[in-house]
């Protein structure tokens, strides 16, 4: 809009509103677009589109209200103060070149490669404030992860970024703690460890939706009965716990859904392959496989194939993220109900840290938005596809590959800031 106009129907004098104008940009809420021009800026947006489809429980822990839990009813909105509060950073203020830390929690499977590589594309596309980027790869150990924080600390980083290695250990969140107080911030990513009263920031997708809407779509595609077995990720992993959570709530409310058993697989596609495998061999085939991740869902599904199930016999299933996942649904006509699980979310990390080191004001909580897919013909009432499975496959790209990575074309590769 043409800032005159802007002010105009604001009814803000000139006089001061070019200040206000001046003071949004630079805190990002507003940009400039053409000469005397303005749009919506990056800060704005994030609050605009912030998600809100469904109560988060780990809300909670940022000094927001206690929620009432609600029904199965998906995205739901909640308009909670700390989804929307906007934190003060001038305290971490620096020039640049800048160096940042990012503590992995683990490199075991394709998604947690596709956050690392989302978040290293970033990093080179600001190349030019970026001196120096740390890379470390806690393999799930929180001792190692505390190890590795301190390091970087003694590397000299402005800012570290970390996906907790498990939700609770004392050790990890007192090293955040001590980073926070030693005016080191720390942003969460995807995974946090503790109640995150010490981070920045907290950049995550909603777990919550990813547990309630495929549950819900399980439960209501088998029309409320039916034999189910649930094949959930890390048991000691925080989004693995919120989904699970938030599946349970929703499968109590239908009685004729019996639970068989709830498996932890690590996300890895052999455990899911291993787990159900065992089940068809025993002769007991379920009416439903819930995944909370396509990452192992692809090992259930191959599990299925493999014991000579034909095109259109596969029970339905859940999970998503993964390329395979949705090629298979595609070629075997099984239900599947997706919800993908955005490793953008490492180049949003990213983004949220430069604001920090700049000073500008940064959302205590980022939600990346998640995307429901659905196989054609197999939405229920409640459950609608944002995009349907079929189309959702990319038939030209590897089985390994990660959805909504956030890897956008046109980014240059210019001098890689990166661990030596």
């Amino acid at each position: 809009m043409r800032i005159d106009d802007l002010l105009s129907r604001a009814g803000i004098p000139k006089s001061s509103g070019y200040k206000l104008i001046s003071d949004m940009t630079t805190e990002g809420l507003l940009k400039r677009e053409a000469r005397g021009f303005v749009a919506l800026g990056r800060s704005a947006a994030e609050l605009l589109y912030a998600p809100l489809k469904a109560n988060m429980p780990l809300r909670e822990s940022f000094g927001g209200p206690k929620l009432r839990q609600p029904g199965s009813t998906p995205r739901k909105s909640h308009f909670e103060s700390n989804l929307l509060e906007l934190v003060s950073t001038e305290r971490y203020r620096k020039n640049p070149p800048f160096i940042i830390g990012f503590a992995n929690a683990a490199t075991t499977h394709p998604w947690r490669l596709a956050m690392e590589s989302s978040l290293r594309a970033a990093a080179q596309r600001h190349a030019e404030v970026v001196a120096k980027l740390i890379v470390s790869d806690a393999r799930n150990d929180p001792v190692r992860q505390v190890m590795q924080l301190s390091e970087m600390q003694k590397a000299g980083a402005d800012i570290c970024i970390l996906s907790a290695a498990v939700e609770r250990h004392d050790a990890l969140e007192e090293k955040v703690r001590q980073l926070a107080q030693q005016d080191v911030p720390v942003v969460g990513v995807d995974r946090m460890c503790g109640d995150g009263r010490h981070l920045v920031s907290f950049v995550t997708a909603s777990d919550e939706t990813v547990g309630r809407v495929s549950a819900l779509w399980m439960a209501e595609h088998l029309k409320g009965h039916g034999r189910i077995v649930l094949l959930c990720g890390m048991e000691n992993a925080s989004p693995c716990s919120i989904r699970l959570r938030a599946a349970r709530q929703v499968f109590v409310a239908f009685p004729g859904i019996e639970i068989v058993d709830i498996h932890f697989t690590d996300w890895l596609a052999e455990r899911g392959y291993a787990l159900m495998t065992g089940y068809l061999s025993s002769g007991f085939v379920p009416d439903g496989v819930w995944c909370d991740s396509g990452l192992q869902g692809i090992g259930s599904l191959n599990a299925f194939r493999d014991h000579g199930f034909r095109r259109g016999t596969i029970p339905p299933h859940t999970g998503g993220e993964m390329n395979l996942m949705y090629k298979i649904a595609a070629t075997d006509k099984v239900p599947l109900c997706g919800l993908d699980y955005p490793p953008a979310m490492g180049a949003i990390s990213f983004q949220v840290a430069l604001d920090t080191l700049f000073g500008r004001q940064v959302p205590r909580v980022v939600e990346a938005n998640s995307e429901i897919i659905v196989t054609r013909g197999h939405e229920t009432k409640s459950v609608r596809a944002d995009i349907h499975a079929e189309k959702k496959v990319y038939w030209n790209r590897a089985d390994d590959h990660v959805h909504a990575s956030g890897r956008l074309r046109g980014w240059r590769a210019s001098r890689a800031a990166r661990e030596p």
